[in-house]
C-alpha cells in the first residue's frame, strides 16, 4: 500500500486545523483578557475589548470603563447611579449589553421619571462577601450613588463557613469575621489572553483549561472523592453572624443598600413546572435579619412565578440550554428592573442622598 505524499498530510492538517479554529470562534466563548485597574487596585476585563458568549445564549459584551460592562459609549456616566452588585448573574454575559438589568433599569427608571441610572458590576464566580469586600474600592469611581443593590443569585451565599479558594470568605468562628483570599491572574495569562482573544483561539485557551484541570493517576483502585457541600442549615446561631454579616455590608455600601434575591423558580422538573422555592426558609430567615437592620430585602420569586403563569415563558434559559435553567434570560434582567423601579415608585425616600 502506496501512502499519500507528504503534501497531502500538511493540506489535511491544516484544513483540519483551520476547521477546528472556526468552530472554536463560532461556538465556543471567547477569551477575555484583564488588565490592573490603577484607580481600583483591582484586576478587571480589559476596557474596549469584546467577549463573544456561546455556551449558554448567544451574545455579545464590550468592557467599558474601569472594566464595566454595558456602559453608553464605554464610559461611567456622572451622574447618580443605583448599583448593581454581584456574580454572573448581574454580569449577564448570556444577553446582550443592552438587556441586562442596569441597562433595562436605565430605561425604565426613565419612564418613570427617577433621576438615575443603572451601573452593573458582576463578576462570574463572586459572592455576596466578594461584592462586599470589592464595594469601597469602586465607592471613589461611582460617585455620586444613591443605592447599592445586591444581587443574591443564590441565597447560599449569605451563609457561614463555606470557604472558596481565591474569594472572600465569611467564617462564624471563634467570631464572625470575613477574611480575604485574592488569586491575581498569572504573567503568562496577562501576556497571552490579549493574542488569544484577537486571534479567536478560544478553542486552544479551553483546550488548555481541560488539561490543567486534569489530575493523572498511575495507580490502580478506587479514589475518595469529597462530596461538595451545599450550604449549613439556617437556624438560631446564624443571627449573630448575620448580624456581623449586614453591618459588614452597611459600612460597604453605608444606608443606600438593597438585598434582592433570585430563586430558582419556576423550574421544570420530573415533567413539571416547580414554583415553590426550596431555599425559601433560608431567604425568609436572612430576610428577617434585614428587617431587624432595618435594610430592604425583595424577593424576586413572586414576581418571576406571576410572569410565567401570565405568559408561559421562563425567566431562564435559552435555546441552546435546557428551559428554565441557568442565567437569567432577557426575561430575568427585565424583570429584575421592573420589579426595583416598582420598589423605589413606592419608597422614594430609598434614593435619598444621605
Amino acid at each position: 500500500m502506496r501512502l499519500p505524499p507528504l503534501r497531502h498530510w500538511l493540506v489535511g492538517l491544516v484544513l483540519s486545523l483551520a476547521l477546528v479554529w472556526g468552530a472554536g470562534a463560532l461556538l465556543l466563548d471567547s477569551v477575555q483578557p484583564v488588565a490592573l485597574d490603577p484607580a481600583l487596585g483591582r484586576y478587571v476585563p480589559q476596557p474596549g475589548t469584546t467577549f463573544h458568549t456561546r455556551g449558554e445564549g448567544f451574545a455579545v459584551s464590550t468592557a467599558g470603563e474601569h472594566g464595566m460592562r454595558g456602559l453608553p459609549g464605554g464610559a461611567l456616566p456622572q451622574g447618580a447611579k443605583v448599583v448593581f452588585w454581584g456574580d454572573s448573574f448581574v454580569e449577564g454575559l448570556q444577553v446582550d449589553d443592552q438587556d441586562r438589568m442596569a441597562q433595562v433599569f436605565t430605561q425604565l427608571a426613565s419612564q418613570a421619571g427617577l433621576p438615575v441610572m443603572g451601573v452593573g458590576i458582576g463578576t462570574g464566580g463572586d459572592t455576596l462577601i466578594d461584592c462586599i469586600v470589592k464595594a469601597p474600592d469602586y465607592a471613589r469611581v461611582l460617585t455620586p450613588v444613591r443605592l447599592n443593590v445586591f444581587v443574591l443569585g443564590r441565597i447560599s451565599d449569605v451563609l457561614p463557613d463555606n470557604p472558596r479558594p481565591c474569594r472572600a470568605n465569611f467564617f462564624s468562628t471563634p467570631a464572625p469575621h470575613i477574611e480575604q483570599a485574592d488569586c491575581p491572574p498569572s504573567e503568562l495569562s496577562l501576556r497571552l489572553a490579549p493574542a488569544l482573544a484577537r486571534l479567536e483561539l478560544g478553542g486552544l485557551f479551553h483546550a488548555y483549561l481541560r488539561l490543567r484541570a486534569l489530575a493523572p493517576r498511575l495507580s490502580l483502585g478506587p479514589v475518595e472523592l469529597q462530596a461538595m457541600t451545599t450550604g449549613a442549615v439556617p437556624s438560631a446561631d446564624h443571627d449573630s453572624a448575620w448580624d456581623f454579616l449586614l453591618d459588614q455590608a452597611r459600612r460597604s455600601a453605608g444606608n443606600q443598600l438593597l438585598f434582592l434575591y433570585l430563586p430558582m423558580r419556576p423550574l421544570p422538573q420530573n415533567g413539571a413546572v416547580s414554583l415553590s422555592d426550596p431555599e425559601g426558609g433560608t431567604a425568609q430567615a436572612f430576610a428577617a435579619a434585614c428587617a431587624r437592620h432595618k435594610i430592604p430585602f425583595l424577593n424576586l420569586g413572586p414576581a418571576l412565578t406571576a410572569h410565567y403563569q401570565a405568559t408561559g415563558r421562563f425567566p431562564r434559559g435559552f435555546f441552546n440550554t435546557p428551559p428554565g435553567s441557568g442565567h437569567l434570560n432577557e426575561v430575568g434582567h427585565r424583570l429584575v428592573a421592573q420589579t426595583l423601579v416598582q420598589h423605589l415608585q413606592e419608597h422614594p425616600d430609598a434614593l435619598l442622598a444621605r
